[in-house]
């Protein structure tokens, strides 16, 4: 798993070529065999061969991530000038914009250097091989490790739902909710983890996918779903972190007592 996970990070863009030589230099070769060990000595090879040939230039990609980085540090220096914020705020604030500057200042890879070292990482025999003796619990961890990777497994909806039965049977609710999390956004049905959640009583990880995956759910069906429990805790204390978190405004959690709460 060692391979597989070094692999995984630098698609993301988590890792630099830099720290993928490292990675892979360093990677414990006690763990595979003489063949793999091999393969792995020329994959170092060709990666090194490749950071030679091409370079850095800056992509989409990069661009997207480096504005949205300049916009919440632009909104943490507001917070940080605002008199009315409290001592603790302000210092929650300033080291959250120390910790993104070294973020932003961190040299990452994009443009031609990215696209040849991802090529060859992604169609690297040993890395296919290990991809492919993952069982689905472990496949599940492996996806869940960060909470939303741009680059995910690409896997269709049966393999979506082998994923979360495995998760159930475990009853890996985090890792439920960062599989959803994963996965926004790319056609998947999130049914069989919110009805899991409502099975559950867990208002807390509910509400948490909601606020993750809005766009992806049939919101008034989730509703429909915890009203039918008819469970008065479990209804309110969905109502109450729905409010905190900002799911739905004031107005909408009013409407929702009156048509579907009142009805009952």
């Amino acid at each position: 798993m060692d391979l597989v996970n070094i692999i995984y990070s630098y698609i993301n863009r988590f890792i630099n070529s830099d720290e993928l030589i490292e990675l892979l230099t360093n990677i414990d070769k006690r763990k595979f065999s003489k063949n793999e060990q091999k393969e792995i000595e020329k994959l170092l090879e060709d990666v090194k061969k490749t950071i030679k040939i091409f370079p850095i230039e800056i992509d989409q990609i990069e661009i997207k991530r480096m504005n949205s980085l300049n916009h919440i540090l632009k909104d943490l220096e507001k917070i940080s000038a605002n008199e009315k914020n409290s001592k603790e705020v302000k210092e929650f604030s300033k080291n959250k914009y120390d910790s993104l500057v070294k973020e932003k200042d961190k040299v990452r890879d994009s443009g031609p250097r990215y696209e040849k070292l991802y090529h060859l990482l992604v169609n690297h025999s040993v890395y296919l091989d290990y991809c492919k003796k993952m069982n689905d619990l472990e496949l599940l961890e492996f996806i869940t490790q960060y909470i939303s990777a741009p680059r995910t497994p690409n896997i269709n909806q049966d393999t979506f739902n082998d994923l979360v039965n495995a998760g159930i049977k475990a009853d890996k609710r985090e890792s439920l909710w960062r599989l959803a999390f994963n996965y926004y956004g790319k056609k998947k049905d999130f049914t069989l983890i919110e009805n899991y959640f409502i099975e559950k009583r867990d208002d807390y990880y509910l509400t948490e996918l909601i606020s993750a995956v809005q766009d992806d759910l049939n919101i008034d069906g989730v509703i429909d779903k915890v009203v039918n429990t008819k469970d008065k805790k479990f209804i309110v204390n969905c109502g109450k972190r729905a409010k905190h978190i900002g799911i739905f405004t004031e107005d909408q959690l009013k409407e929702i007592k009156k048509n579907k709460l009142n009805n009952e």
